[in-house]
């Protein structure tokens, strides 16, 4: 019988156009491959391929030298042992399972090591567990919950002893979280009902800050006031939020009752101080009104504002109706005595003219201050649109409230210049009649 035809090489054989791997270790002869074009072709394919799974040998070395925790490689390499035994090339593999056996030794004994130290550290941070203080801060307590929690993941096994450490110390951390758990359930429960007796003095003090009987409510604040400091700790953040509303409560009332002591201090025969500043304000507005064109009109008019910033700051239950006719008076003077002083520049002579020329002067130089302020409404009104259409901004906001703010009070001129001119119409049309 005639024996096939071999082709032998350092590491295999070609036999019938079949290529095989010769037996190394404790491995068989086993077929490989094929030949598909020539034998030459072959060979040369089986041996790159070898050259390629030992640079994959010397890539994993090379991760496991630079590695920190090296250990963590081990069942790489194991994988890397099978996935050895199964390849298909010509090579020296009993060189490369020697690379891997050195490597294994080397990462067995690194682990060894390791686990005596780990032990070491768990040993460590389960005593840290058992020691946590339930009681520290919610930030420190998390905090150093975290810590130890973070070390014990980045420590390695233990070996035998891992699960009976491991028991222990999710024991312990279980135990710091149930204490600290009731210790805030009970200090939340705390937080709240002393929340809640700050926002009960918060309103009375807001309900009481405009109160006209100062005497009775000066006592009431103080006792707030002590009220406050018995309370007791909340958050900081809370507090403060809190102690901001409850200061500005008693700023309000205290800064009227200093108007009012000063009132009395100023009237100390006076029984009804309200009363009496109503009705002196009432005779000092008439006497401004019947005399607006003059300049002390104008000067009378901004101190009376003056005095009724203080009247109106002290005393809350003031008569509406009073309230707009001062604020309306007053608007009367300035806009007279500021067209009287924009004619009188025009013409130095303007008192010493006739009657109906004086009037004619009036009414067209109203006419052109109420053109002029419809005109600043209209274009601060597109100022106002154009700012409404953009994106929502604390900025943006500020802008929009101080546009309308501008446009409201034109408005509120604007029509006291419309009644002064239409009076100005109506004398110059009854002088014509005459």
């Amino acid at each position: 019988m005639e024996l096939a035809k071999q082709t032998t090489h350092e590491f295999g054989y070609i036999q019938d156009n079949k290529v095989f791997l010769k037996g190394y270790l404790d491995f068989p002869d086993r077929q490989i491959g094929i030949v598909k074009e020539t034998e030459a072709a072959a060979l040369a394919y089986f041996e790159k391929r070898f050259e390629i799974v030992k640079q994959k040998i010397a890539d994993l070395k090379n991760l496991i030298e630079e590695a920190q925790n090296k250990g963590s490689y081990l069942m790489k390499l194991l994988h890397m042992r099978k996935y050895l035994s199964e390849y298909d090339a010509l090579g020296d593999f009993v060189a490369l399972f020697k690379q891997l056996d050195d490597l294994e030794v080397y990462l067995r004994d690194l682990i060894s090591d390791n686990r005596v130290r780990n032990l070491t550290i768990k040993e460590a941070l389960v005593a840290e567990a058992e020691s946590l203080d339930p009681h520290m801060s919610w930030k420190d307590g998390t905090d150093k919950l975290q810590d130890i929690k973070n070390r014990w993941i980045k420590t390695g096994s233990a070996g035998d002893k891992e699960e009976e450490l491991g028991y222990a110390f999710d024991e312990y951390i279980k135990v710091f979280l149930d204490i600290r758990k009731s210790i805030y359930k009970n200090r939340a429960s705390e937080i709240k009902n002393r929340t809640k007796d700050y926002r009960n003095l918060i309103y009375k003090a807001e309900n009481l800050r405009f109160s006209d009987s100062f005497e009775q409510a000066v006592g009431q604040f103080k006792e707030m006031q002590q009220a406050w400091k018995n309370i007791g700790k909340v958050p900081h953040q809370k507090a403060v939020a809190l102690w901001e509303k409850f200061k500005n409560a008693n700023e309000v009332f205290f800064n009227r009752y200093k108007n009012y002591k000063s009132y009395k201090e100023q009237f100390p025969e006076v029984e009804n101080i309200q009363e009496y500043l109503t009705e002196y304000l009432k005779e000092e507005l008439e006497k401004i009104h019947q005399n607006a064109e003059t300049i002390e009109a104008s000067e009378r008019a901004k101190e009376l504002l003056v005095e009724w910033k203080k009247f109106n700051t002290t005393f809350r239950l003031i008569d509406p109706e009073f309230a707009y006719r001062f604020r309306h008076i007053c608007d009367r003077v300035f806009e007279i005595s500021y067209l009287v002083r924009v004619i009188k520049r025009k013409y130095p002579l303007f008192d010493s003219k006739l009657q109906e020329e004086k009037l004619r002067i009036k009414v067209s130089y109203m006419r052109e201050l109420v053109s002029k302020d419809k005109t600043e409404i209209t274009k601060n009104e597109e100022i106002l649109a154009d700012l409404q259409k953009q994106r929502v901004s604390v900025s943006t906001q500020q802008q929009i409230r101080t546009t309308m703010n501008i446009i409201n009070t034109q408005k509120r001129k604007l029509e006291v210049k419309k009644e002064i001119l239409q009076e100005l119409e109506t004398s110059l049309q009854e002088f014509l009649k005459k």
